[in-house]
Parts: C-alpha cells; structure tokens; sequence
C-alpha cells in the first residue's frame, strides 16, 4: 500500500521520536481527510478494500489499546459526514493533534492509535465494481410507520431518551426489547417529531460508538440519566 505524509502548519505541538517517525503531543485539530491521498501498489476493488479496512479494525483492539475508542475511531472514519465524524471524535474524548488520524491521536488516558492510511481515504486507483454494502438503511426507509403504531402495548420501563441534535431537545421514546432494533426506532422517533424519515439520515450513538440498525435495543444498556444522542442530517 501506498503512504502518504501530513504536517501542520502549526509547529507549536511537540514531537518525540526518531526523525523518520515523529509523534505528535499536544494540541487538537478538527478530524480532516481534505490533501490525505496515496495510491496502492496496484488498482484495488471496493470489495478488497473493504477486506483489508475489516481486517484492521478486526485485529487492531487486540493489541493495545480501548475497544470503545478503536470503535468509535472506525465510525468516524467509515462515515462520509465529516460533522457526525467529528461528533464521534468528540464523545470518546479522543485528541488529534494533527488532524489526520494516520498521524496518531490519543484517547483521554494517553494511550496512542495510529489509523492506516487506506482505512482513512480511498485510493487514488479504486476500481468500481458492482459490490454493495447490503445494509438495512434503505430498507429501513420503508417501514410501514403506521404499523408501527399497531404494535402490541409496551411493557412499561422500557424507555430510551434520546438527545436530537437539531434543537438538543431530549425526548422520551418507548420501545418492545423483543422486537425493536435501531432501523425500528429510527422509524418511531420520526413518527414521534413528525420527521420525514425519507429526507434525513438519523442515526443513533452513545460513548462514540454508532450503532448499525440490525443492532436490537435489548443490547444497549444505559444506566441512570445516560443518554442515547442521535444525529439528524439532510440526505445529498
């Protein structure tokens, strides 16, 4: 795989290391992919690509490091929208001193994670082939919301409240644990706020971690006041 190097145009942060390998200390800049490019060695697909950005975020928890900041690192860097990105960043509490992430950033305990390259950006030399992510967030765009509304009586306790970030207002949302995953829930808070679920991306996240909608709401455990935050944005 090809590299790439990045360098700040402030040089108030320190160093350590060899000269061939600096790491940064201090200071804190927005998360950024904008002048981050590299080439790999040959024309590459979406689908191995894809291979070889699992096989990292697959591995790397393993070796050092906390698996919520490696989770939360992953999110930022497969979301398109640099504002929820940056959202993630800021909720684990993770610091970068460059901006770029292949350079090194640091979780609130000190500890170091360097994000390769091609787990950041594409390459240069993608090849476009016809492999789809098969997720459900467009099948979750056609939940029958009114079906919603005709699901059996939910059983009392089980209520989530979560924080929108259009008016940082926070509501309450019930929801079924036997049957309700995040694509449900989606469809129930616009239900709720009268949102048109067809027009905006939602999603849902909590300690920097983003949940994907198959994720059912009996494995998300919030204790006392914790707070389920989403993100709302227009779809381009």
């Amino acid at each position: 795989m090809g590299c790439c190097s990045s360098r700040s145009d402030d040089d108030s942060f320190r160093q350590d290391g060899s000269d061939d390998n600096p790491i940064p200390r201090g200071g804190n800049r927005p998360f950024t992919k904008k002048g981050i490019t590299w080439a790999a060695d040959s024309p590459i697909t979406i689908f191995n690509l894809k291979r070889q950005r699992d096989a990292f975020w697959d591995t790397a928890p393993s070796y050092e490091g906390r698996l919520e900041i490696w989770q939360a690192l992953r999110c930022a860097c497969e979301s398109e929208d640099l504002v929820l990105s940056q959202a993630i960043i800021d909720s684990a509490n993770i610091t970068i001193p460059t901006g770029n992430l292949s350079d090194g950033c640091y979780d609130e305990l000190g500890n170091r994670y360097v994000i390769p390259i091609y787990c950041i950006v594409d390459p240069t030399n993608l090849i476009t082939d016809n492999y789809y992510d098969e997720g459900t967030s467009e099948r979750a765009e056609n939940i029958d919301t009114k079906l919603l509304a005709e699901q059996e009586i939910i059983e009392p306790g089980y209520t989530f409240t979560i924080r929108l970030s259009t008016n940082t207002k926070d509501i309450k949302i019930n929801y079924n644990p036997k049957l309700d995953t995040i694509a449900t829930l989606r469809a129930k808070l616009c239900t709720d706020q009268n949102l048109d679920i067809k027009r905006l991306n939602i999603r849902f996240f909590f300690l920097g971690r983003m949940f994907d909608d198959k994720t059912s709401l009996c494995d998300i455990s919030l204790e006392g006041d914790q707070i389920l935050q989403s993100f709302i944005t227009e779809k381009i």
